[in-house]
């Protein structure tokens, strides 16, 4: 058995410009909007694609645009629970800082409670665990599960896998998109 947790493709979004936290609000629907590179995949992640017995995807839309990607159209059901956890902002008309200084900052803070128009981190590693619980039941049904989900929920998931007696990394690599992690149950 085993879970191959995949980041979602590259959104054709910039990281540029300045804006004040309240404007991250525009910034983040942007970001959720945006259409996903889709010719960046790389050969050896469809390939694991193909060899996976059962696919799943978040929700979101840059998700499931690469699972589009990947799978040539064949869509299989997306769900929630594997959606992102989105960065907080808050309501402040200043000061104005590089967008890339925003969500270090907000991301940072989020990990530490603030949860300003987002879910809280406990509530995202409770949906965490819940995804964790969910792949483990599909691996244990079809063998190899292959989801196709975001940098952040990813980390969380891979964390309540290991939790629950599965090897993998300890450290997924956030910034690289397309990159698949692997988990096997140990023992």
């Amino acid at each position: 058995m085993q879970i191959i947790l995949v980041r979602h493709g590259r959104p054709d979004h910039s990281h540029a410009g300045w804006c004040t936290p309240r404007e991250m609000k525009d910034w983040i629907a942007r970001y959720n909007a945006a259409e996903v590179v889709v010719g960046e995949a790389p050969a050896s992640l469809r390939r694991l694609v193909e060899s996976a017995d059962r696919l799943v995807c978040s929700s979101l839309s840059r998700c499931v645009q690469s699972q589009a990607a990947l799978t040539d159209d064949r869509q299989q059901p997306s769900d929630p629970l594997f959606a992102e956890a989105h960065l907080p902002y808050l309501d402040w008309d200043f000061p104005r800082l590089p967008v890339r200084a925003w969500r270090l900052l907000f991301r940072s803070a989020w990990f530490c409670g603030l949860s300003r128009h987002t879910e809280s981190i406990a509530v995202s590693n409770r949906r965490a665990r819940a995804a964790a619980e969910r792949l483990v039941e599909l691996a244990e049904a079809h063998g190899c599960v292959l989801l196709i989900g975001h940098g952040i929920m990813n980390i969380l998931i891979g964390r309540q896998l290991r939790r629950l007696g599965w090897s993998g990394p300890l450290h997924l690599i956030m910034r690289r998109y397309w990159a698949p992690s692997i988990y096997r149950k140990a023992g």
